[in-house]
């Protein structure tokens, strides 16, 4: 099943998703159109991050505005907390660049930019309980994160 193979198959039984963002009220489950708004909104000026969260405790978070974001999900048990990454770098950001949001800046890395329609790729496979675009990849912040 492999990493997050849990986090992203179906379960047994009633499943209660929760999207989550700044300034805005917690919706039980919503539809794939309520979870590309969401991200694809995301607004230095408003909302600039959102979550989705399963009835477990896992998620998928995005953080900035448009049209560029970082992506983290995070596992419960055992805790695993990973940033997305893609093979080709973004020209116009070296290592250390930061984006800004409302929970402050972040630090990032020159393959760590990805593009608002990509999050809401994987929020939307996550909402699905499938496997997310095989173009995003995955780094642990385990140990930044002292998991």
């Amino acid at each position: 099943m492999g990493l997050f193979g849990k986090l992203f198959s179906k379960s047994p039984g009633p499943a209660t998703m929760t999207l989550e963002g700044e300034g805005l009220s917690p919706l039980s489950n919503p539809t794939e159109d309520d979870v590309r708004q969401a991200v694809l909104e995301l607004a230095r000026s408003g909302t600039s991050f959102v979550s989705l969260a399963d009835e477990t405790g896992n998620y998928v978070q995005v953080a900035g505005s448009r049209p560029w974001c970082v992506l983290e999900r995070r596992q419960v048990a055992p805790p695993i907390h990973e940033r997305a990454f893609q093979d080709t770098p973004s020209p116009k950001y070296a290592d250390g660049a930061k984006i800004s949001t409302g929970a402050g800046d972040i630090t990032m890395k020159s393959d760590e930019w990805f593009l608002l329609k990509d999050a809401a790729d994987v929020f939307v496979s996550f909402l699905n309980r499938q496997a997310p675009p095989a173009r995003i990849q995955w780094r642990s912040l385990n140990e930044m994160l002292d998991l």
